[in-house]
């Protein structure tokens, strides 16, 4: 049974530990190597190299949020505090929500919420932060995540902790370790959503960035992973070295075994599974089969979502027959993620021609938020079926699925695509229920488009609403709208990130044109009835 409080004592020695290592750290190289790896602890008496080098990134990260905090205050005209205090309300009322920073233009900025997002041009670097109790201090995992995942050029501490995670998700397994032991502070009331370097870590960045500067020598970093307790990359490193390979192996076997002994008892805790079950396939361990057959059963759920991911990953036929019998047994219509799952299986099978009829002729019961990747899936698999699923999505209730189709068309840009935009406008003359078929026309560029969007704007006005003004502290900030005011005023930014993020995959079926099953009268004519 897994007794959480002897867990969490022990990583609080293995975290002592680590913390003498680096104040006792020297950059000198050993003369002896292979006597002074010899000497050096077992995995047990460190925390795990996953921890390690997510204490290490989170450090180093500290120091690019405190540089986002300055940019805000000395090029875009904002205040951390009153971010933090007022979220959106406190966005800097002079420069525009997004746009390149002044002076450094390489690098573009965007206000959103409470927080802000740098991000570098060419690197991709997203630095994104949160303001709380007027500090950039805490992070955000999957702010942090993303990071990680953006970056083209990553320095060595990076790269190492992507090695551990290849999949970024499962760093928050890490992050909790660093949390329960006290290395992370969190953010009172937040539960643990928001947290920060502990004081005790801080006090040792100088020391730490000292030891990120000594990796960037690769002659020593087979003895600098040992001494952090990394032994899989020491042992990856001693190619050509047997004396030292001796050494190291048994250590990295060791790192492993106590890993997968680690995820295992995640995988009974609620919320953590997910990301332990990714992490053991990060891991590749022998029995990542048995678990993901496992996690195969029961009701819908965020854990099967996983397991059929990383099952998607893997691409082994075997799963098969597995993912179908998952696959006939979920709501296509469901609420979320039953839908999510079912097309996901559904697109698995199909990239593995599993019973093809079957799935082919199924893409028309997609439903939830789903029929998007359905209509993508038709013009890729079976034309036949894109045309209904297309007229369904333009009309539908749910906003990302006309967000999405309405992209799709928008980047098709051929006449039959075109003429079924044009054909939700003529189908209803609802401000919200056409937003975003107007935006997709007036994305081509199509002067016919154009003009079509105009006069049915002509023909159904929008009266905008007059945005409520809220004085705080002597200044008036505003005007603020509500919701659905702000989701029109935004469709054409919510399409071009939909183009921008399904363009390539497009681009592949451009030239597909789908059967129209339509009988002599236009379809929008019957909508609704």
């Amino acid at each position: 049974m897994f007794r959480a409080k002897e867990f969490w004592d022990l990583m609080n020695v293995t975290l002592d530990a680590l913390f003498t290592t680096f104040a006792n750290f020297g950059e000198s190289k050993p003369t002896n190597l292979a006597s002074c790896l010899s000497q050096l602890p077992e995995p047990e008496a460190l925390p795990s190299p996953w921890s390690t080098w997510a204490l290490i990134g989170l450090v180093r990260h500290r120091k690019r949020q405190l540089w986002v905090e300055e940019i805000i205050r000395t090029r875009l005209q904002g205040d951390s505090t009153e971010l933090a205090a007022l979220g959106a309300l406190g966005h800097p009322r002079e420069i525009p929500q997004s746009g390149p920073v002044p002076g450094i233009p390489e690098w573009e900025y965007y206000f959103h919420g409470r927080g802000c997002c740098i991000s570098h041009k060419v690197d991709g670097d997203a630095i994104d932060v949160d303001f709380w109790d007027d500090t950039a201090e805490y992070f955000d995992t999957y702010f942090y995540k993303n990071y990680l995942e953006s970056l083209r050029r990553p320095e060595y501490p990076e790269q190492r902790l992507l090695k551990l995670h290849p999949s970024a998700r499962s760093i928050s397994i890490a992050i909790n370790e660093l949390l329960q032991a006290g290395a992370l502070t969190p953010l009172q009331d937040r539960d643990a959503h928001s947290y920060r370097v502990a004081d005790e870590v801080i006090s040792m960045a100088h020391q730490i960035e000292s030891f990120c500067t000594a990796c960037s020598d690769t002659d020593q970093r087979i003895w600098l992973a040992s001494v952090i307790g990394d032994w899989i990359a020491a042992d990856e490193l001693t190619i050509g070295h047997p004396e030292l390979a001796a050494i190291t192996n048994p250590k990295a076997k060791r790192c492993r075994e106590l890993r997968q002994t680690t995820l295992r008892k995640y995988l009974r805790d609620e919320s953590q599974r997910s990301d332990a079950l990714q992490a053991m396939a990060d891991l590749q361990t022998e029995d990542l089969d048995e678990y993901l057959e496992d996690a195969l059963q029961g009701s819908p759920s965020g854990f099967i979502s996983t397991a059929l991911d990383i099952i998607t990953q893997l691409n082994d036929p075997k799963w098969c027959p597995r993912v179908h019998k998952l696959f006939r047994r979920v709501d296509p219509s469901g609420q979320l993620p039953a839908s999510h799952i079912w097309i996901t299986a559904l697109k698995s099978l199909l990239n593995h021609k599993f019973q093809v009829n079957e799935m082919m002729a199924s893409l028309t019961k997609a439903g939830g938020t789903e029929v998007g990747e359905a209509v993508l899936l038709s013009l890729e698999h079976a034309p036949e079926h894109a045309m209904p699923l297309i007229r369904r999505a333009l009309i539908a209730d749910i906003p990302i699925c006309r967000t999405r189709v309405a992209a799709i068309l928008a980047l098709i840009d051929a006449p039959w695509s075109k003429r079924e935009l044009l054909g939700t406008l003529a189908a209803s003359s609802e401000q919200e229920r056409t937003a975003d078929a107007r935006a997709a026309l007036l994305e081509t560029g199509d002067k016919e488009a154009e003009k079509a969007v105009l006069t049915w704007e002509e023909l159904n006005p929008h009266e905008n609403e007059v945005g409520s003004y809220l004085e705080v502290n002597g200044r008036m900030l505003g005007p603020f709208y509500t919701f659905n005011e702000l989701s029109l005023k935004n469709r054409s930014t919510w399409i071009r990130y939909e183009m921008q993020e399904l363009h390539d995959r497009v681009m592949k079926i451009r030239h597909v044109v789908p059967p129209d099953p339509s009988t002599t009268n236009p379809w929008w004519k019957f909508w609704g009835n």
